[in-house]
């Protein structure tokens, strides 16, 4: 089996060899470098004040970065689309060896300056890049291994560069994956910022927006009073707007309970020949606007393509609370969006959540699952076909999910199994916004919002060939990462909330107290999908009587990661409780880790912010 190294290698060859053309073109001496041209202290602060945005949200994710790697002789640094390294951190010793090559704070690193490395190379490029030993052109810089990655402004150019270099024999796989994520994480920042920075401007957007959207519009103060409304909404209650400030709703839409504003979030109101929809906004004066009011002509069954809404996801958790108040901010910006997170997260149910408040959200929802349609018959599922085009298509042709989708959400659910040659054909229809249905010549004009998601790590998936990077960075206007169960801080919340909507059920089944400390000690690997599956198999199987500990063990299989549970449990004699196992497994893996966080949140399948809650929580110190 070849080393992964040299996968990786044999893999970034192709922008190596054009590199080193153009190196050679330039007629670069790669037995000669550049080391003594620097930057003065002047041309440095002009560069600081150039890139402060860049260097005040990448300072932070260099230093957790380098407090991963720390002792491994490496150097992080940040470099500016000009080619200037302008911040660094690593280790003292590294960081005096790379100075003998010029790889420090004012140093040029374009490849006309210094030959085929990462930082000129991935700035040529505009992808990431990896540059190992000899792949450098220079001889100087053999001894180097380089991985490199864009930062990206939110308006798609090339804002600066993450590098991370170490020697050669020190290189870890996957350092180019830990980079590009590390530089997506700046980017996520970089575009929050840019966001509240647009605000004045978004608000007046969306003024303009409001007074002429097609949906009747009707704003609501936390007594009912009406704040404002726009044209379409006029039109539809017969009163101008000057009229129709400051009077109740009630006295408009009678079947809306004043004193159930709260309540009523969500549900649907009919009046004259529209469906009126409430949604709650945050404001703390009670003459703000805390409501509006979203009216759509009624369809033939006055139902919507979508069927869940944010008031649908039940949080009681900080991580989650903060993800889905992205959510709702991402809705009203009409970009692609990336959905990551296990099996069992609520992708779907957030993506259509999305959809339902955002401004299509009166046009389909149609959602694919890229995984359960055979690689045959996945591009005519998405972009249609016409009459003959294979044996045994329709007479009349088909149209494909993204005509079907036409001004609404198109939810490309397990994105990353689409084969590679339907994930080049979905690239051309995102860039051209036109689709061709097979065996047709005809591009027909789209207009849908993409939201993709999947379970896979895409990075690793890119980095293995079996994605392509330019479709996930088309695909990825803004990433939500939902936690798996196992992070949160709500279960008991949640299967309270599953107890009580049990179908089969007259009566909410109760749990024990050693119940509940097992729902929320357990890993949860299914996620919701397996706690809502084991609460309605121990709700059955209990026949009305409290759920137990022992029953929902008995229906939780036992995971790698906890070999002895099952057996410990089961043993009458000398019983071990949950925190306890957890405790003593913990201590082994730091023990077996030296006391290395990453690499014991690592083995125990959880992430490192979890393992310090629990190190906190059950007393643990690091040696």
């Amino acid at each position: 089996m070849p080393d992964l190294v040299d996968v990786i290698k044999e893999s970034s060859s192709l922008v190596i060899n054009e590199s080193w053309k153009r190196c050679q073109t330039k007629d670069l001496d790669p037995s000669r470098m550049d080391k003594e041209h620097r930057l003065g202290e002047y041309e440095m602060t002009d560069l600081y004040d150039k890139y402060a945005e860049l260097l005040h949200y990448s300072t932070p994710i260099l230093e957790d970065i380098y407090h991963s790697v720390r002792g491994s002789e490496s150097l992080l640094l940040i470099a500016a689309p000009e080619g200037y390294i302008i911040d660094t951190l690593g280790d003292p010793y590294f960081l005096r060896l790379t100075e003998n090559v010029s790889l420090q704070k004012g140093a040029n690193w374009l490849e006309e300056s210094k030959g085929t490395n990462a930082i000129g190379t991935a700035i040529v490029e505009k992808q990431p890049v990896l540059v190992y030993g000899n792949q450098h052109y220079c001889h100087d810089n053999h001894f180097l291994a380089c991985a490199a990655a864009p930062i990206r402004h939110p308006d798609g150019q090339v804002l600066g560069i993450l590098n991370l270099s170490c020697h050669q024999k020190n290189y870890h796989p996957f350092v180019l994956s830990l980079i590009k994520r590390a530089a997506h994480s700046i980017e996520q920042a970089l575009l929050l910022s840019h966001t509240q920075k647009q605000k004045d401007k978004l608000t007046e957007d969306l003024t303009f927006i409001y007074d002429h959207h097609p949906s009747s519009l009707i704003t609501l103060n936390k007594e009912g009073g009406i704040t404002r409304l726009n044209y379409s909404a006029s039109r539809t209650i017969g009163c101008s707007e000057q009229i129709a400030i400051g009077k109740h709703i009630s006295s408009i839409i009678s079947e809306l309970n004043p004193s159930a504003l709260v309540g009523a979030q969500g549900q649907k109101i009919r009046f004259k020949n529209q469906v009126f929809t409430p949604y709650l906004l945050s404001s703390d004066n009670a003459e703000e606007s805390c409501m509006i009011l979203r009216g759509e002509v009624e369809k033939g069954h006055g139902t919507l393509s979508n069927h869940y809404h944010f008031t649908d996801i039940i949080s009681n958790d900080p991580l989650m609370n903060e993800t889905i108040s992205f959510a709702k901010r991402a809705a009203q910006v009409d970009i692609s969006l990336f959905i990551s997170g296990e099996s069992g997260t609520g992708k779907e149910l957030f993506a259509q959540s999305i959809h339902g408040a955002s401004l299509r959200s009166n046009k389909p929802f149609i959602a694919i699952n890229c995984s359960a349609i055979p690689e045959s018959l996945l591009e005519s599922e998405l972009f249609g076909y016409e009459k003959g085009a294979f044996t045994g298509a329709k007479s009349g042709g088909q149209e494909g999910k993204f005509e079907a989708a036409n001004g609404g959400t198109l939810f490309l659910d397990e994105i990353g199994d689409m084969p590679l040659a339907a994930q080049a054909t979905l690239l051309r229809v995102l860039q051209e916004r036109c689709v061709t249905r097979i065996g047709g010549i005809t591009p027909r004009p789209i207009d849908v919002r993409v939201i993709a998601a999947t379970h896979k790590d895409l990075q690793k998936e890119i980095m293995e060939g079996r994605f392509r990077a330019d479709l996930y960075y088309r695909l990825n206007g803004f990433t939500l990462k939902l936690p798996p169960l196992r992070e949160r801080t709500d279960l008991l919340l949640l299967a309270e909330h599953i107890l009580s909507r049990i179908p089969f059920q007259k009566e909410k089944a109760e749990l024990t107290e050693d119940a509940k400390a097992f729902i929320k000690e357990y890993d949860w690997p299914g996620n919701f999908r397996q706690l809502q599956n084991t609460l309605q198999q121990a709700a059955f199987l209990a026949n009305h009587h409290p759920i137990t500990k022992s029953l929902l063990l008995s229906l939780c299989p036992t995971f790698a990661n906890a070999p002895s549970m099952e057996k410990e449990y089961s043993a009458k004699e000398n019983p071990v409780s949950l925190q306890e196992h957890e405790m003593t497994v913990i201590k082994q893996v730091l023990e077996q880790t030296k006391g290395n966080i990453s690499q014991a949140a690592k083995h125990l399948n959880i992430g490192r912010n979890t393992l310090y809650r629990k190190l906190k929580a059950y007393n643990i110190t690091l040696q």
